[in-house]
Parts: C-alpha cells; structure tokens; sequence
C-alpha cells in the first residue's frame, strides 16, 4: 500500500480507523487481565492451613535425625522456581537454590539431629494469597514467619525473629 493510499483511508475514514484501534486495545486489555486472573489464583483459608501445615510438617521432618535427601526434595517441591527466603538477622535473603544446596549439605553433615518436631503451630493470620504464622519452637521460643503463595506453592517465607 503506498503512502497516499494511507493517508487518503485516513482522512476519509478516521471513525473507522479509531475502531479498529480501540478494538485491538479491548482484545489486549482482555487477554492482559485473563493472563493476570490466572496468575493471580486466591487461595481459601483452607488451602492456606493445608499448605502451610504441610510445610511446616516437611520443614520438621528435614531437621529430623536420620532425614534423607528425598525429606529435603519434598519439602523443597513445595517452593516456587522463584522462591525467596528472608531472614534478615540471619544473613538476608536466600535463593531456593541456595537454600537448597545449604539444606543438603548440612543434612549429609548430620547436623539435623531433633528427635521431635522443631515447630508447632500456634495461630495463623490469613490475607491475599499470604499468612502470618505464629510457630513455637520445641524449647518454647516463638517465631514469627510470612508464607507468601502462587499459586499452590510458597514464593516467599520471610522470618521476623532473631
């Protein structure tokens, strides 16, 4: 199509021209939000206990005396690809991989030896996709960590306590 040919459709045809413009934006806009509808999956509060019971439950085990490589692999399944752990006390924030590698190298090190579960859980405070979780550790201490989901894995546990 040559440029006068352009501009003449332009000129004699803009109500058009702005439809057709305005149609391709809606079909954009709608296939954006179906895309950020399904990411963005809320999760029921039931599914929330469920998850962060089921973590907390791996969590104990790896730390378990007699643990094994697959205790960690399952326990790390429940972590998205992009998982982050924060703990600023502790060093800061953590790569799933890095966790991971730091997991298993302290496990073949035996140096997870509970006889009984670490944590219990003592309260849950629910919001969008996230929960506060109130655990007790087995010498009475509490800790105080965030479980941030996508889906129906955890993206992000930050502790805040030292």
């Amino acid at each position: 199509m040559n440029l006068n040919a352009t501009s003449h459709f332009l000129t004699r045809k803009p109500s058009l021209y702005i439809g057709l413009i305005s149609a391709c934006l809606l079909i954009l806009c709608v296939i954006s939000f179906k895309s950020h509808a399904d990411e963005l999956k809320v999760l029921t509060q039931d599914q929330l206990t469920q998850y962060v019971n089921k973590v907390n439950q791996l969590q104990n085990q790896v730390l378990m005396k007699g643990s094994t490589v697959a205790d960690a692999d399952a326990l790390f399944e429940q972590y998205t690809a992009d998982f982050k752990y924060v703990h600023e006390v502790y060093g800061g924030t953590y790569t799933r991989q890095h966790l991971y590698n730091n997991t298993v190298k302290f496990l073949k090190a035996g140096n997870y030896d509970y006889t009984e579960p670490r944590y219990t859980i003592k309260n849950m405070l629910f919001g969008l996709n996230t929960v506060a979780v109130l655990r007790q550790q087995n010498d009475g201490e509490t800790h105080l960590a965030v479980f941030e989901f996508k889906q129906n894995k955890v993206a992000k546990i930050t502790e805040y306590w030292q």
